[in-house]
């Protein structure tokens, strides 16, 4: 299986616990998300399973998500996110992924790589999100003998078909979620463009698209809305 996270600690951290999981075995992991796609399309580094996090940058882990699957590289998709599940459950079923579990929920990471090596989606953690299974029927075993059933090299199964039912709102990204925490906590623009050594005009651009995704009237009811949905 293959591992994308553009924190390279948390990757380490990652790659060191799934190491001592039974039956998965990590190939590689990358800390870019259009690297992980390159390895992906590759006959021969394409994982069973990719791990995606979903809040990348500047590659987000539903785009990940969305071009593996559009493309028919047939590899399993789990997400995972440090957010509340509910922030990406929707865009990551839609991108075609077949589980968005927590970072913090080892045995649930394990589990939804090992359904998802065998092309089985996980039950969805947010009402109204269905996460679909892959259609194994007419390929090639992902776990065969010669590897012990270990998750490892090439997945054999098609792209799923993904719904979802009562599609969510999209989400903000992580630096628009993150723009957004410090408007909440009483910070000035100009303090935010300072911390973050971003330009007011980006700053700015990042809170109107932040309004846009969640249908916020303005910088106050983007707070308000935030606060409602649990992205703060």
């Amino acid at each position: 299986m293959g591992v994308v996270d553009n924190d390279a600690l948390t990757l380490g951290a990652l790659r060191s616990l799934l190491a001592r999981m039974d039956g998965i075995d990590v190939t590689w992991t990358s800390t870019d998300g259009a690297h992980a796609i390159d390895l992906c399309r590759n006959p021969h580094t394409r994982p069973d399973v990719l791990l995606v996090d979903m809040s990348m940058e500047p590659l987000p882990g539903t785009e990940v998500c969305q071009r593996i699957h559009t493309a028919g590289l047939n590899v399993g998709l789990v997400c995972i996110t440090s957010f509340t599940l509910r922030t990406y459950a929707a865009q990551a079923a839609r991108a075609g992924a077949q589980a968005i579990v927590s970072k913090t929920d080892l045995p649930g990471i394990r589990n939804a790589i090992l359904h998802a090596a065998h092309g089985k989606s996980n039950l969805s953690p947010v009402a109204g999100v269905v996460f679909h299974d892959v259609d194994t029927t007419d390929s090639k075993s992902v776990s065969d003998e010669t590897n012990n059933g270990a998750v490892t090299g090439q997945a054999g199964a098609p792209s799923p078909v993904v719904t979802v039912a009562d599609p969510a709102t999209a989400m903000p990204s992580a630096r628009e979620l993150q723009i957004s925490r410090m408007l909440a906590d009483g910070m000035e623009t100009d303090a935010i463009s300072q911390a973050l050594s971003l330009s007011r005009y980006t700053i700015a651009t990042y809170l109107k698209r932040a309004c846009s995704k969640l249908g916020a009237r303005n910088r106050a009811n983007l707070i308000a809305i935030c606060e409602r949905r649990g992205l703060l």
